[in-house]
């Protein structure tokens, strides 16, 4: 009998050995936040790059169908070759030929630095040292975004 009750008092850790344990695991995971930090804001950087240039291909892709004339409707006063509201890629326009052709999905208006669909925007008429635009039409979209991005110099809404 007296070895089974030394052998109980063996089994388990004393509390020093867990205080260590968790102690090393907290310096562990304080180490490893920065690191996730800058994984996931890289991604975002990836993705919003990624939406900037959908974005622009569609405003460029219905900027070449009204040049071309394969738009039914007639552009707006102003408007020119370029669409005159983000609504617009959406929605999609009719061609000539009957086909009906959207430029982008709703999710692909959703801004990944701020969790929004809103996005400045910028149109032909637009004096290029100023942040307002005259909403004639859009020909270029920026991050509403003005952290600073992981390069330390730009912002995002001067991508």
């Amino acid at each position: 009998m007296i070895g089974i009750d030394r052998h109980r008092k063996e089994a388990g850790f004393t509390v020093a050995e867990l205080i260590t344990v968790v102690v090393i695991i907290g310096i562990l995971a304080a180490m490893a936040m920065p690191v996730a930090r800058y994984g996931i804001r890289r991604q975002q950087e990836i993705e919003l790059r990624q939406q900037l240039r959908k974005i622009n291909d569609a405003i460029d892709r219905y900027a070449d169908l009204r040049a071309a004339g394969l738009i039914v409707d007639a552009p707006s006063l102003g408007q020119g070759n370029y669409p005159k509201d983000l609504e617009e890629l959406i929605e999609g326009v009719d061609l000539l030929d009957g086909q009906h052709v959207k430029f982008l999905r709703p999710r692909d208006l959703r801004d990944p630095m701020t969790k929004k669909d809103e996005w400045d925007t910028f149109s032909t008429t637009d004096d290029p040292e100023s942040a307002f635009s005259d909403g004639a039409n859009i020909y270029d979209v920026r991050s509403t975004s003005t952290r600073l991005s992981l390069d330390g110099k730009t912002r995002y809404n001067e991508w």
